[in-house]
């Protein structure tokens, strides 16, 4: 499946931008279920295995290198939190090949913890259909 899924990725480039924009949305929204389900290995799907992650500031600092460590990172959050989710707020193409996303994120800690929400400025880069680069900024709300 991850190879079809790149495939579409390279795709998505080459479609009028109105079918671009609809096949983008799509595929975030996937993603976002994939996320809301706990799914992190098919959010992972698309991305490179040296990929460059600067993960949402509330969740920790600096760069997150390869695949495998991106992974180890959000396996972690998912075991510290009952429930995580994330709401798409807004999606735009500000170049080929980067595609910046608004969203809004939560990690429910159930009756003992503590929860955490915040939302977020993700910018993503692709390059030949897997996220080489994926920066996400705390903004506020």
């Amino acid at each position: 499946m991850p190879g079809l899924a790149t495939l579409g990725a390279r795709t998505l480039a080459l479609m009028p931008e109105r079918l671009r924009r609809r096949a983008l949305q799509s595929a975030f929204d996937r993603a976002r279920d994939a996320f809301n389900r706990g799914d992190i290995e098919a959010v992972m799907a698309l991305f490179a295995q040296d990929v460059e992650y600067v993960p949402p500031p509330p969740l920790g600092g600096g760069v997150i290198q390869g695949l495998p460590a991106v992974l180890d990172f959000w396996r972690a959050v998912f075991g510290r939190y009952e429930r995580s989710t994330i709401e798409n707020l807004s999606l735009e193409e500000a170049e080929p090949g980067r595609f910046v996303r608004r969203a809004r994120i939560s990690h429910h800690a159930g009756p003992d913890g503590e929860d955490l929400s915040y939302t977020i400025v993700q910018s993503t880069w692709l390059k030949a259909g897997r996220v080489v680069r994926q920066v996400n900024e705390l903004v506020s709300d």
